[in-house]
């Protein structure tokens, strides 16, 4: 795949894969290039953190309507917070995937508006991100660590956390129970 058929795309971790940050994680590419590598979320994997203890060191100190899990979106910066949101028109500052389906922000009072229910769109609060140099990424998928599949706001936002691994391999036709698990299971 290229650079821009895999930006918008989902990752689905490989058994085999023993590095536990990612370990059986499924994460939304927000952007890759031959240039800059790639970033992404990952999008079930529930963080320790709750929103209501986020939105007070943003300066926000009313509680929050709608409140989501909020996610480990990868071990790079898990200080650093991206707003992914269900079909908004990017600004600028945004990244826009799938147009018009997810857009990542790291603005705050974007996280602001959904929390307190200003904008009517389902979306996830992300501590950290998954990263890669130039080249990294297409490697890691040429050694079988990574499986790529379409991203869907069914897959990001209804699923439930623990089941959207098995979904998201289940939407290309891979049967979890097929795959050869060469590292030894849950890594430690």
């Amino acid at each position: 795949m290229t650079a821009t058929e895999l930006h918008g795309q989902l990752l689905i971790a490989m058994p085999a894969l023993a590095d536990p940050n990612f370990w059986r994680t499924v994460i939304l590419l927000g952007s890759h290039s031959p240039e800059e590598g790639a970033f992404g979320l990952i999008v079930n994997r529930p963080s320790e953190v709750d929103l209501d203890a986020v939105l007070p060191q943003l300066g926000i100190n009313e509680p929050a309507t709608k409140t989501p899990v909020v996610l480990a979106g990868g071990p790079v910066q898990p200080e650093q917070g991206f707003v992914l949101v269900e079909g908004l028109s990017p600004t600028p500052s945004d990244n826009d995937i799938n147009e018009p389906m997810f857009t990542i922000s790291g603005r705050s009072e974007l996280l602001e508006a959904l929390a307190l229910g200003g904008l009517k769109r389902r979306f996830h609060l992300c501590l950290g991100y998954a990263g890669w140099a130039p080249g990294q990424l297409e490697a890691e998928i040429e050694q079988n660590s990574w499986l790529v599949a379409p991203a869907t706001d069914t897959l990001i936002f209804e699923a439930p956390l623990e089941d959207r691994w098995h979904q998201a391999l289940a939407s290309i036709g891979v049967d979890p129970g097929a795959l050869v698990d060469l590292g030894g299971g849950e890594p430690s």
